[in-house]
């Protein structure tokens, strides 16, 4: 594949990445780069911020792109016309232009999110400070994520009491004390198991509130009954059960991003 810049230009090894279709999501870029998958030149980088430049050439699995410059139009336009009529497909040549005026929209969706969880996270922060509620937390897929988003904010302890990362059954059975009979019946995955873990929790740490996740992150793991995305969430308030199910596309790190998000919401709204 040849990616085409401008004469003295650079981009971004990440932004390359992205730019020229090899991966939608600049999480998962981050991290194969961050893994050693990717090379420059034909030696291993680990920095997405390197820049890359006419000459250069980056390896990514099956992916090799050859930075080369760009063309005037009228041979921009020729390559075109004989790329359609060979059936190449045009991912072969990415004419990227001027990508210094280029604003990737998958970053800015990304960066919405992390402002979105931060502002509701916020939101939360202050009203169970402001109305003296404590509040503990179960966590499947999520993995101890939304506790550490909580206790990001100075003055958590004041009511976070603590959570428990139940990532197997084994654990939701032993320390939530969920019934395995759920299990067997219900799924890890369920309405049921998702009250029964933000039961247990309550009954640990003896708070106002307490709130449970459970699903499927993926990218593996879906059936097609319950696919990656699915997710279960459980809050109990004082003694008023709410339970949500919720269907949410992305990767991996976005469906639980996304997740958090949406159980911060659950909470505020109704405490």
């Amino acid at each position: 594949m040849n990616f085409y810049i401008n004469k003295g230009d650079e981009i971004e090894l990440f932004k390359l990445l992205k730019a020229a279709g090899v991966c939608d999501y600049y999480s998962d870029i981050r991290h194969f780069i961050k893994d050693g998958l990717v090379k420059v030149n034909g030696e291993i980088n680990k920095l997405k911020h390197t820049m890359v430049k006419i000459g250069d050439m980056v390896e990514y699995k099956e992916h090799k792109i050859d930075i080369v410059e760009s063309r005037p139009k009228g041979e921009q336009r020729e390559e075109r016309e004989q790329i359609s009529k060979e059936y190449k497909p045009r991912s072969q040549n990415v004419q990227h232009g001027r990508f210094k005026s280029w604003r990737p929209k998958p970053i800015e969706l990304e960066n919405d999110l992390e402002n979105e969880i931060h502002t509701i996270s916020q939101k939360l922060h202050e009203k169970l400070l402001y109305k003296k509620l404590s509040l503990s937390l179960a966590e499947s897929c999520t993995g101890g994520m939304i506790q550490e988003m909580i206790t990001s904010n100075s003055g958590a302890s004041e009511y976070f009491m603590g959570g428990v990362v139940s990532y197997s059954n084994q654990a939701k059975i032993n320390v939530l004390k969920v019934k395995s009979e759920t299990i067997s019946k219900f799924g890890a995955v369920s309405k049921e198991t998702a009250i029964e873990m933000a039961k247990g929790a309550k009954a640990i740490f003896g708070t106002d509130i307490s709130a449970s996740i459970t699903g499927i992150a993926g990218p593996s793991g879906g059936t097609p009954e319950k696919p990656v995305g699915t997710i279960y969430l459980s809050v109990f308030i004082k003694d008023k059960v709410l339970s949500r199910k919720l269907s949410i596309s992305g990767n991996r790190e976005n469906i639980r991003k996304k997740s958090a998000l949406i159980l911060f919401k659950l909470l505020l709204e109704n405490i």
